[in-house]
Order: C-alpha cells, then sequence, then structure tokens
C-alpha cells in the first residue's frame, strides 16, 4: 500500500470516527433526555457480560484484574474438569503467590501452566500469547475474564486472533451484579471502571477494524 493510500485510510478513518462520536453524543443526549435513563445504563451493565461459552480448548489463558482469586479459581476448575491440559494465567507476577499456591493445592503440576508477566492490559492479554499460539500451533482458546470484561475481552482475543476460535468463561461467584447496579457499591465500581474501556475497545477493535 502506497503512503498516499495509507493516509487517506488515516483521514478516512478519522472522518468516520469524527462522525461517530457525534452521532454517539447526540444519542446519549437523548436518551438522558427523554428515556428512562436508569434502564438504559442498567441494560448496559447487563450488555457487558458476554454469554458464557465453555468448550474444549487448545489452551486456558486466565486474564488478570478485578477477582482475580475467582478467575484463577475458575481457570483452575476449568482445567480440572478437562476443557484443556494447560494454563496460561496472563498479566500476573511470576511470583504470584495466589496462583503457585492455588495450583498446588489442585495438586496440578508446575507444568501444567506458565505466567505471562507482560500483558498490562486486555488486549495484551491477548497479543502476548501470540508466539505461544505460534510454536504450539493453537488452533482454539478458553478465557477466563470477570463478567463486566467479557465482551471486551472477547472483542480483544478475536481481533488478535481472527481465524480461531474463543471460548469465554468467568466465575458465577462474582460480585458483579447488574440487576443491583444501584444498589451495589462494588457492582458500580466495576461497571464505572469497565464501561468506558469497552466503548474504546469497540471503537478501536471493531467497528474501526471494519472500515
Amino acid at each position: 500500500m502506497t503512503k498516499v493510500k495509507i493516509i487517506l485510510k488515516i483521514i478516512v478513518k478519522g472522518l468516520y470516527f469524527t462522525q461517530l462520536l457525534i452521532f454517539f453524543s447526540a444519542v446519549c443526549l437523548g436518551i438522558y433526555l427523554f428515556a428512562d435513563t436508569d434502564r438504559v445504563v442498567q441494560g448496559f451493565a447487563r450488555y457487558l457480560v458476554v454469554e458464557k461459552n465453555i468448550q474444549p480448548a487448545d489452551v486456558i489463558v486466565v486474564t488478570s484484574g478485578e477477582e482475580d482469586a475467582l478467575r484463577i479459581a475458575e481457570g483452575i476448575r476449568l482445567f480440572k474438569e478437562g476443557y484443556s491440559n494447560f494454563i496460561i494465567f496472563s498479566g500476573y507476577n511470576q511470583n504470584n503467590k495466589m496462583i503457585h499456591e492455588a495450583m498446588a493445592a489442585a495438586g496440578l503440576a508446575d507444568t501444567t501452566y506458565t505466567i505471562d508477566d507482560q500483558a498490562t492490559s486486555t488486549i495484551e492479554n491477548a497479543t502476548c500469547q501470540e508466539a505461544y499460539v505460534s510454536d504450539h500451533q493453537v488452533q482454539s482458546m478458553l478465557v477466563v475474564f470477570s463478567p463486566p470484561q467479557s465482551r471486551r475481552g472477547l472483542l480483544a482475543f478475536q481481533h488478535t486472533f481472527k481465524d480461531k476460535p474463543i471460548y469465554v468463561s468467568y466465575s458465577d461467584n462474582s460480585s458483579y451484579q447488574p440487576e443491583q447496579l444501584f444498589d451495589s457499591k462494588v457492582t458500580r465500581e466495576m461497571f464505572n471502571s469497565q464501561a468506558p474501556k469497552f466503548v474504546y475497545y469497540f471503537f478501536k477493535y471493531s467497528f474501526l477494524n471494519g472500515i
């Protein structure tokens, strides 16, 4: 692709992005003025959570973030139930005591998992696995998120591994309860953290990626 074509593509994307922001702002304003705002926000809180799709896969990837203990426990549960024979804990310190103790308590050997300490974001949870996926000819992945991170995380992994099935799981014991958004401080904090990130990921890795 020539430099001119690259520049034109960037300009077109920029125009689409600007128009989309204006449209999105207008929609938000309309919702605020004329709609049942609480109901809309609660609906968005539910939308952040993608439906679970648990299938056998070549590797389980446990991402880091809120409710780490629940994520780690879910990854171990999936391993012990036979969904995969290897776990990558992504975004954790190599000396993470919680991981090593949980794996030992589950009777799982050091050879059944590894820790990726390079990832610092959800998109890096995906991109940092590219070398492993290539070296081990991975054809499918089962990824563990927190519930409100799950739809955004799925976008990130599908963007990175376009030709591979990405399955999703999360703990059923999460404190994130969209139906209690206005009554639960923990749910509100998780929603306030994840919602703007989802909007950013949607524009960057889904909408604009198709332009």
